[in-house]
């Protein structure tokens, strides 16, 4: 099977988009997840407001992966 075909590959090919979204939030971590997480959320209401759509949902779940890597595990510690 080729690299980018439809079967198969789907699940990993938006993993890796959501964790590059995510990985252009993270180099504002040093602010704090707080801060990031308020950045996300005015992103995801903007792309949603222009009509961007699959973007916004692209953006919710880089969200949810930064919320249970960085928000959810610090509060387990």
């Amino acid at each position: 099977m080729k690299i980018g075909s439809p079967k198969g590959g789907g699940k990993t090919e938006a993993g890796a988009r959501h964790g590059r979204l995510l990985s252009g939030y993270l180099v504002n971590l040093h602010r704090g997840a707080a801060p990031v997480r308020e950045l996300m959320l005015a992103d995801i209401e903007r792309f949603q407001s222009l009509g961007a759509t699959g973007y916004a949902d692209d953006l919710k779940l880089a969200l949810k992966r930064f919320t249970s890597e960085f928000i959810e595990r610090k509060d387990r510690r």
